[in-house]
């Protein structure tokens, strides 16, 4: 059962931040699976149990889903060893293009979760406005919903035009926006070291359920 991250996550992190190798990290290893791995391992297997009353469609093999030891050698630049670490629990689109997913990132300077659109391009948005302006009550309902919540924040920039001045003020934020994304991003607080972090994140997952279903029959 997870139980939080600990004091070796911290350390394992301090040490490859000071140098970036394989043989730090092989020095480094035991702190690596008592910080990292084995509480990573806890926490994916409890997004696995709550996605799996949530949206079966969103269960995937793990490698997919849980980040590495290395960074990928084409795009590294020097520096093999992740310096953070993730947990996705993504739609498997073929093509890859406007994916929703959940996520978890952390890393020494923080950590957030959420709900986000992976590879989005325009026609993407474009959907997600047509389904918008066909199902205005309902999708102005769900948003105030999500709005009420306040556990995530909605994020992506805003045209400098405005589109849909006649539209409602709840709609407009959506569909002023060229990307959007559900955030929530704060520092190494006492909740990271702690099973109050998984509440959390679970929590603001129930608040964004009925907009990541919307997303889903749009996109």
């Amino acid at each position: 059962m997870f139980q939080g991250f600990n004091e070796s996550t911290i350390k394992y992190y301090e040490a490859i931040r000071r140098e970036n190798s394989k043989k730090a990290y092989q020095d480094n290893e035991q702190l690596y699976l008592e910080g990292v791995k084995i509480p990573l391992d806890e926490l994916y297997f409890e997004w696995y149990n709550y996605f799996n009353a949530v949206d079966r469609e969103l269960l995937s093999n793990k490698r997919r889903g849980i980040s590495s030891v290395y960074n990928d050698a084409r795009f590294c630049c020097g520096s093999p060893i992740k310096e953070y670490f993730y947990i996705r629990f993504k739609l498997n689109k073929t093509n890859k293009k406007n994916a929703l997913g959940f996520f978890f990132d952390a890393s020494l300077d923080g950590y957030k979760y959420g709900l986000n659109i992976y590879h989005p391009d325009a026609n993407g948005m474009n959907k997600i406005r047509d389904y918008l302006l066909d199902n205005k009550r309902f999708a102005k309902r769900a948003i105030e919903t999500f709005n009420q919540s306040g556990l995530l924040e909605i994020q992506g920039e805003k045209y400098k035009r405005a589109y849909y001045p006649n539209e409602d003020i709840v709609l407009q934020d959506w569909l002023e926006r060229k990307r959007i994304s559900f955030t929530h991003e704060e520092s190494l607080s006492a909740a990271f070291y702690k099973r109050e972090i998984l509440d959390g994140i679970f929590s603001a997952f129930d608040s964004v359920n009925e907009v990541y279903f919307m997303l889903k029959e749009a996109l």
